[in-house]
């Protein structure tokens, strides 16, 4: 067996099991053990890069097929392997209908079966993983095309995204949140909703104008919608669930009325509710004393780690100029990776196209020159223009 960091994780409430296991596989792999289901799923949710999991029938909690159905929601990629005396064909149907197992073994099992048993959980959870990448960038590239589309027709909604997303990813290294893209996806979905809320209850929310009752339950609902938007699409329920709370204050205050609160809120709701209310709360050169003021007012609302981070990282962040410099094009000029600095505008009734902070793709800028030879956009256009720029993300429109 090649040597590796697979983490294997047992629930058997024989520890003889757990001493097989360790003798067997411990020089080449990292294996956890655990005598009952609830230590182990809570291990599961604390460390995501598990690669198998092996479960008695009989395992006290909530049983080995319960235990099983629940790690496929916790650890989607690991592969799931009954291990048991239990061979009856009842037992096996429910492993397999009710568990969604890979492997079915029985007790007592060869050391050499039970190294042909994990060689191939490994092959499966390196397959799954595989394919889940290769999904979640196809998944992203479609996401991305989306929002450059609802941009064209709601730039105000979609404006703040491109900013917000960098904040986030700087937060996660901080947080040390290694699987970042359910967050992206997060981020970037977050103003759908908006997108379809009438324009004058946005604009006097942008503007800390007073709002009825009715303009601010409206408002609040805007994460309910994009749920219900994102709910029936593979892969983003997860995100769409996020999304649904990200209105939810960590006090418990905000939308939804009835919910999650403090440590049990998600992390990536909790992040997206402070980075949005920043973004509102900073003039257009970016977050400043003044902005975390305003939300420390309100800090309850908060969780208090991640508002301490974000006030030391991202008050005055500026990027560093060896790394850019600053352009004024053309449209013809654009290029893909190039970023905003202003928002684009109509070149007479100045309204707006594409909002500051965007990162251009060759759809955006073929969308701009379209818009240019309609009704015209004022040029030149003021771009940050990085010496360096990530292929996948400007490309990731054509994925």
């Amino acid at each position: 067996m090649d040597n590796t960091t697979d983490l294997i994780v047992v629930a058997d409430s024989d520890e003889s099991v757990h001493a097989g296991f360790k003798r067997l596989f411990g020089e080449h792999l990292t294996v956890v053990c655990f005598s009952d289901s609830e230590n182990a799923l809570q291990f599961l949710k604390q460390n995501h890069g598990v690669a198998v999991v092996f479960s008695c029938y009989n395992l006290p909690g909530l049983g080995g097929t319960a235990f099983l159905r629940a790690v496929e929601t916790v650890a989607p990629q690991a592969a799931r392997v009954m291990l048991t005396k239990e061979t009856s064909a009842e037992a096996i149907k429910k492993a397999l209908n009710e568990g969604h197992v890979f492997l079915f073994l029985e007790k007592p099992c060869m050391p050499k079966d039970l190294a042909g048993a994990v060689e191939m959980a490994l092959a499966h959870h390196k397959q799954i993983a595989k394919d889940r990448l290769l999904l979640e960038r196809t998944l992203a590239g479609s996401v991305k095309l989306l929002i450059d589309m609802m941009n064209l027709f709601h730039p105000e909604a979609f404006r703040r995204t491109g900013t917000v997303r960098k904040q986030a990813l700087k937060l996660a290294r901080l947080l040390k949140i290694e699987k970042t893209w359910e967050l992206e996806m997060a981020v970037m979905l977050s103003p759908l909703g908006e997108a379809l809320l009438p324009k004058q209850i946005l604009a006097r929310y942008r503007a800390a104008r007073s709002l009825t009752e009715q303009e601010r339950d409206i408002l609040n609902r805007s994460p309910a919608q994009t749920r219900d938007l994102l709910k029936n699409i593979p892969q983003l329920e997860t995100v769409a669930e996020y999304l649904y709370l990200s209105a939810r204050g960590f006090d418990g205050s905000g939308f939804p009325k009835e919910g999650p609160k403090g440590e049990e809120l998600p992390m990536i709701p909790r992040i997206i509710k402070l980075l949005t209310d920043l973004w509102y709360a900073s003039p257009e050169t970016g977050p400043d004393a003044a902005a975390f003021e305003a939300l420390t007012i309100n800090r309850r609302k908060y969780d208090p780690k991640i508002l301490e981070l974000a006030k030391a990282a991202l008050m005055d962040d500026v990027p560093e100029e060896k790394n850019k410099q600053i352009a004024e094009c053309y449209i013809r000029s654009l290029q893909p990776g190039d970023i905003l600095i202003d928002d684009a505008l109509t070149e007479n009734s100045r309204e707006l196209v594409l909002s500051r902070g965007h990162m251009l793709t060759p759809t955006t800028i073929r969308r701009l020159e379209h818009f240019h030879h309609t009704v015209g956009v004022r040029q030149p256009v003021r771009v940050e223009r990085h010496m360096v720029v990530d292929p996948e993300e400007v490309q990731a429109d054509v994925v």
